[in-house]
Parts: C-alpha cells; structure tokens; sequence
C-alpha cells in the first residue's frame, strides 16, 4: 500500500488512542470534582447551628424552591443586650 496511507493510519490510531485516554482522564476529573463538591456542601451544612429538624426543613425548602429559613445566630450584640 501507500506509505502515506499508512502513514496516516498509525496516526489516526494513535490519536483515537490518546483521546480514549483523555476522556478517561476527564471522567476521573469530573467524579474528583463532583466529591469535592459534596463535601463541600456536607461541610457547609455542618457548620450551620441547627438541629436535625432544622436541617432537614432547610433542604426540603432548598428542594422546593422556596424561601430559605434562615437560621438565628448569636451574636456578641445580642448576648449583651
């Protein structure tokens, strides 16, 4: 056959080959970040002072789409008052 033919074989081989490996290098990216993500959020969650209840009233308005309770916080202003 033509060598260049060929030629251009290997490398389309070559290529699809690599590209393989990238898009099962991005995956692996994606799934790292989509964790880091979660923990994030589960990291946030816990630093918010609420109960069980609270927390789960919480999410379920943030699911539903309606106005978020928000949560007291003390602060040095109202302890003194």
């Amino acid at each position: 056959m033509n060598m260049k033919y060929e030629k251009l074989c290997a490398e389309i081989a070559k290529l699809e080959k690599k590209a393989e490996e990238i898009r099962a290098q991005l995956k692996e990216m994606y799934e790292k970040k989509t964790e880091m993500e979660n923990l994030e959020i589960i990291s946030t969650v816990r630093a918010l002072v609420m109960d069980k209840g609270q927390v789960m009233a919480f999410l379920a308005a943030m699911k539903n789409g309606d106005p978020l309770p928000i949560p007291e916080v003390e602060t040095e202003e109202t302890e003194n008052e």
